[in-house]
């Protein structure tokens, strides 16, 4: 067996040259390198021939070094030492010295390479970092370069490696001292160079550590400069700011901190144009790449710019299309997968669909999927696979991935009456060859797998986004074209698929997930078929479902599409921070959604019948007794709704939940709105049905859900309400309502009834026989929601679902109820608001209805007939900021957390302390509340914080005594126990309680016995 080049190069020892001038290295760098107890060795000489002595061995050295095996064992000891040396020679003042010393740091990192990682460089980093506010250029420009030789050959780096090298950047201000010399560039005066140079560090730094990049976009001085450099004449400049933009978008905070600034956008929206030079559009395309990463991004984006971005992406994509693969240069290939990569954006919904159609889109896949060859394939209808494949140019497969992905987003956010203008040849034609290659791929896929298995998955998953598309022309076209491809050998397959999932989801056997989510795509695709619907049902295709949901559901199976697409990212993608929702509509769980996904096509022709009595109850609870199929199916579906699944595993959830006559989607927060419906406390409209039943509910209720059946506004302003104490007596004889509303005879009375659960709760059963009256009620009150489930639609693809509708609607419409209320005070006083406020001001005006449904405490009060019961004022021992969240809570259900992103991080512990003690608050007058709820979720948020900022801990900890939270009080102590010494010797403990330290004391102890870990 031949030896590797690697293992030749560690054998090889060093010759006599080598030798020799690595004695002279050794005998210079001896003149100023001492060992130091505990610190290992340091360069000590600052006599500037010393210093220029040994600079000039270790550049001869270096020199030598160029053949040389750098794993022999005396070599890596040399450069350790020459690192040493030369982090100790860049203390020096000296700029012959200087300069010389970041020249030979320079060469000798450049023969290093990726063996950077195999030394101790921190030290090295933190020296170069205080040079770059040098008072000479030259020295400044070189350090610069040294730097990021240094950073771009770290590869993957320990933990303990990356905490290091950020610390000495932070510790010499390295980010800041950047901004300050990108903020003194001038145009025209200072060198370009200088500016990119510079700008490329600092892009370098932000891409490496995340919190690097709120010292940028938190700086205004330097963002103006940014926005102004744009504008530059040198292209070169323009494409460094670009960089910094796109960096500085991995930051949630700093994307925002981008989208807001109109002059900013417009400018890199500019530098999409087809006049600008490939490198400025190339790094614009990125920039909005970043700024794209969530659904709020990309409609921040779009909204404004939406038509000139689109065009600047197609523009850039049609440059493939029109040229001839073989005279594409790199700079202009380069364009187009960038192109290609940003017409990813399409997988969020939003106006650039519209865009892209209009520029044609599925012109442009159609001409780079098939190249030269895209004549013979037009307006063609089915072909053979294989013939496809083979006429398929092997210069486009970089960017086939991008095509198939793009195919199906642009088909399943498409509209329902698409094409308006006629049929597009095009997309059919991508259509069929999709359909056509797809089902080859899984005939052939299901005894081994295709070396082109990323293309697998990619075909497939274009596939079932179209025939999921709610486009009636798309989802046609393509189940039509699936269905003829599958003639030959669809049953075949089917029996062989079904078999195999069936032997991997056996009771006593762990599934395996590799290829099991392209598996089910393909069942999602034929269970859309009618050919196979009963095929795939006869043979047990639903209890085969349920068994998968429930695997997934205990977690044991599990495949997220940010693995599976990693092939579609750029080489150098950072690391996210700061960003919120970023996550595909189908969420983290694949198996879990396709499962479901399958289901929503089967249950019809399923028999999913339950005895409504045994498992449903008003608290939406399941039996214990253990049932059938249906049973078990029904529990999964209730688990997915009742926890924190994705919108899409949400959606169809919803969908087959449907079919036992389930509508909407329960939560705590409905419950408890119910509890007003059952009981009418404090109702103040009364409806008259035909059949004489009257039915009280409250104005507050349908201002925020369903305003179609409030009474006309002016019916309350001109309308004399009666005072407090007048509202005392009625209220003891019964008779508080303000309003009493007749409904025309056609109304359905128990169709009516369902129609205000669900306006109440977001939540309703519908029994099969109600379905119809219940759904023309929906529409003719504007119930949008209900009416498309009764409906029975599919979940609309990208569209987030609530949890409540009523709270989501109570939030959107806080200020329409105000204006309500508010405006004829005297009427609404005494029973639909009351004050809240900490002592007379500020306060809070809230609903009493909301806030008896969710306050047990404040239900007694209500209820007591004491005098207070009657009060317009209810005094809260809290502050304005906790009060504030705890009306959000009563009126959404949610209590408003803490992001610990880059802004907490970057607060003064007292700030944070200030923004922590209302939730410490808050727990206080829950407990005594009895909300239980807001009292677990305020703990919650103090401990996440406590564990990010010991040093909140003292302070919480004395603070959370005083209002008896034991719990805060004693995960606080725990958390600095170990630091009970240090506090005692520096006098800390001062400053607490006797109580506290005690604990503080008692914590130490404890831990000091089990070992502090």
């Amino acid at each position: 067996m031949g030896t590797s080049k690697g293992g030749k190069e560690k054998k090889r020892e060093l010759n006599d040259r080598e030798l020799k001038l690595r004695q002279r290295l050794h005998e210079a760098l001896s003149l100023g390198i001492r060992l130091i107890d505990g610190k290992g060795k340091r360069w000590q000489c600052f006599d500037a021939e010393i210093q220029w002595h040994a600079l000039r061995a270790m550049d001869a050295f270096t020199e030598c070094m160029s053949s040389a095996p750098l794993q022999h064992p005396l070599l890596k000891d040399s450069i350790a030492d020459m690192l040493v040396a030369l982090e100790g020679i860049l203390q020096s003042e000296n700029e012959r010295i200087l300069s010389l010393t970041v020249e030979v740091l320079t060469k000798l990192l450049s023969r290093l390479g990726s063996s950077i990682r195999q030394f101790h460089v921190v030290e090295v980093v933190f020296a170069l970092s205080r040079l770059l506010l040098s008072s000479h250029p030259m020295v400044t420009i070189s350090s610069v370069v040294a730097l990021k030789y240094i950073l771009t050959n770290f590869g993957s780096m320990s933990p303990k490696f990356y905490v290091g090298v950020w610390n000495a950047l932070e510790n010499a201000n390295t980010v800041c001292n950047i901004s300050l010399a990108l903020q003194d560039y001038v145009v025209g005066i200072s060198s370009s160079e200088y500016f990119m140079q510079m700008s490329s560090l600092l892009k370098i730094i932000m891409w490496k550590w995340p919190p690097s990049r709120y010292h940028v976009w938190s700086n205004k001085n330097l963002m103006a400069k940014l926005e102004g450099g744009l504008s530059d004449s040198d292209s070169n400049i323009v494409v460094s700011i670009l960089q910094l933009c796109s960096a500085l978008a991995l930051c949630g905070n700093g994307a925002l901190k981008i989208l807001e600034n109109k002059e900013l956008i417009s400018k890199i929206v500019c530098a999409l144009e087809s006049s600008r030079p490939h490198d400025v559009r190339v790094e614009a395309l990125k920039t909005c790449q970043q700024l794209s990463t969530s659904q709020e991004g990309c409609s921040k984006l779009t909204n404004s710019h939406g038509e000139s971005i689109v065009k600047g992406i197609v523009a850039a994509m049609s440059e493939l299309r029109s040229s001839d693969f073989r005279k594409v240069t790199p700079d202009q290939m380069n364009l187009v997968k960038e192109a290609f990569r940003s017409a990813l954006i399409t997988r969020w919904a939003g106006i650039h669909h519209s865009c892209f159609w209009k520029l044609k889109v599925d012109r442009i896949l159609f001409g780079v999927l098939f190249g030269s060859t895209s004549s013979a394939f037009e307006n063609q209808i089915v072909f053979h696979s294989n013939k496809i494949l083979t006429k398929l140019p092997s210069s486009n497969i970089d960017l086939r991935p991008y095509i198939w992905n793009i195919l199906g987003w642009i088909a399943v956010h498409c509209a329902e009456d698409f094409p308006n203008n006629g049929k597009s040849g095009y997309l059919e034609t991508l259509i069929n060859n999709a359909c056509a290659m797809a089902n080859e791929f899984w005939i052939n896929g299901i005894t081994f797998l295709s070396s082109e298995s990323c293309e697998v998955e990619l075909v497939s998953r274009a596939v079932l986004l179209m025939v999921f598309s709610p486009c009636k022309y798309i989802s046609s076209q393509a189940r039509t074209c699936l269905s003829e491809v599958a003639k030959t050998s669809g049953d075949k397959y089917l029996e062989k698929l079904i078999t195999c999932l069936m032997l991997n989801f056996r009771e006593d056997v762990s599934p395996v997930s590799y290829s099991l989510h392209t598996f089910l795509i393909s069942l999602a695709c034929y269970s859309t078929l009618p050919l196979y619907q009963q095929f795939i049902v006869q043979r047990k295709g639903i209890d085969l479902l349920v068994s998968i949901i429930r695997k997934c559901l205990e977690s044991e199976i599990h495949a997220s599409r940010s693995g599976i697409t990693s092939h579609l990212h750029g080489s150098c993608d950072g690391e996210l921070c700061c960003w919120s929702n970023i996550e595909d509509w189908e969420g983290g769980d694949l198996i879990l959604f396709h499962s479901l996904q399958i289901l929503s096509q089967l249950a019809p022709f399923s028999n999913l019948i339950c005895d409504y009595s045994k498992i449903i109850s008003r608290d939406y609870a399941t039996s214990n007794t253990s049932g059938g199929m249906a049973e078990s199916l029904f529990k999964c579906l209730s688990t997915i709704l009742e926890n924190n699944y994705s919108p899409g595993i949400k959606g169809y959830a919803q969908y087959t939940l449907s079919f036992f006559g389930l509508y909407g989607y329960p939560s705590k927060f409905g419950k408890r709105m119910y509890r007003a419906l059952a009981e009418d406390e404090l109702a103040d409209i009364q409806f008259l049905l035909s059949s004489d039943q009257r039915l009280r509910v409250h104005g507050a209720i349908l201002v925020a859900s369903c305003p179609y059946l409030l009474p006309p506004k002016e019916s309350f302003i001109k309308k004399n309400l009666l005072d407090c104490e007048s509202f005392k007596k009625s209220r003891q004889h019964g008779t508080i309502f303000r309003h009493e509303v007749k409904l025309s005879e056609h109304v359905d009375c128990s169709a009516f009834v369902k129609i205000l659960e669900y306006v109440y709760t977001g939540f309703v059963i519908v029994k099969d026989d109600e379905v119809k009256p219940v759904r023309i009620l929906a529409k003719q009150c504007g119930l949008n929601s209900l009416s498309y489930m009764l409906n029975r639609k599919l979940p609309a693809w990208g569209v987030s679902v609530s949890s409540c509708d009523f709270s989501h609607a109570l939030e959107q419409a806080e200020h329409h109820l105000s204006d309500i209320i508010l405006e004829a005070n005297k009427m609404t006083g005494a029973t639909w608001t009351c004050t809240i406020c900490v002592s007379t001001m500020p306060h809070i005006h809230a609903n009493r209805v909301i806030l008896l449904s969710n306050c047990g405490y404040l239900r007694a009060l209500f209820q007591s007939g004491m005098s207070e019961s009657y009060s317009s004022i209810i005094k809260v021992p809290v502050g304005f900021e906790a009060l504030t969240k705890l009306v959000t809570w009563f009126y959404t259900g949610i209590l408003p957390r803490i992001n610990l992103d880059c802004n907490w991080n970057n607060m003064a512990t007292s700030q944070q302390f200030h923004e922590l003690q209302v939730y410490v608050e808050l727990s206080s007058l829950a407990e005594f509340w009895l909300l239980k709820e807001v009292e677990e979720e305020s703990l919650n948020v103090v401990l996440l914080c406590l564990e990010q900022n010991q040093k909140l801990s003292m302070e919480i900890m004395d603070f959370a005594l005083k209002l008896h939270q034991w719990r805060i009080v004693k995960a606080a102590a725990s958390n600095i126990a170990h630091l009970y010494p240090k506090m005692r010797d520096l006098g800390d403990l001062e400053n607490l309680s006797e109580e506290a330290v005690d604990l503080l004391r008692s914590e130490y102890v404890r831990h000091s016995q089990k070992g502090f870990s």
